[in-house]
């Protein structure tokens, strides 16, 4: 995190959103090593940066509650694995946040969704956010079971609906 002064940190907020979610207290402890960012498939294809998130809660900016960059976390939990800080659950945060900015009426705007949606259908279809997965690609076990989850759901069906209703557009306006 960037060197500032002790007047800069306001707690107000972190305690805030704290209340009811005790685990979000240990944010306090990030020494901003920049792992968390470093290895975050959000980070790779798209502006999310969750150490400036974390800087804004500890200077008690609230504004974090309206940024569309607490909706491009696909909550993978990569951050929380490699945090050298014990406790530190950065997905629990950002959980929290989403529910806070929802209180607030904030909520994500259209293309912040559009943007997570995208992600999403990424992960479901292919296994990974990314063309080239960080950590290679998911185990067979859990591709299979996700597989189930989208059948389940019905996800992938509406994912192909989709793609067919985009076709058939392109084939009508060229």
């Amino acid at each position: 995190m960037n060197q500032s002064s002790d007047e800069e940190w306001n707690f107000d907020f972190l305690d805030e959103i704290s209340e009811d979610v005790e685990e979000n207290k240990k944010i306090i402890q990030c020494i901003g090593c920049g792992k968390c960012v470093g290895g975050c498939p959000a980070s790779k294809i798209s502006d999310y940066n969750i150490r400036k998130i974390i800087e804004k809660v500890l200077k008690g900016d609230k504004s974090v509650l309206k940024d569309s960059d607490i909706w491009y976390c696909f909550l993978c939990e990569r951050c929380k694995r490699v945090c050298p800080k014990e406790g530190i659950n950065i997905p629990l945060l950002i959980l929290n946040l989403r529910n806070e900015s929802f209180k607030k009426g904030y909520g994500p705007r259209y293309n912040d969704l559009t943007k997570y949606v995208e992600m999403s259908e990424r992960f479901l279809t292919n296994g990974s956010v990314l063309d080239e997965p960080l950590d290679g690609t998911l185990p067979e076990e859990r591709i299979k079971e996700i597989d189930k989850i989208c059948d389940f759901a019905r996800i992938k069906y509406v994912f192909k609906a989709s793609d067919k209703n985009n076709s058939k557009k392109k084939h009508i306006d060229s």
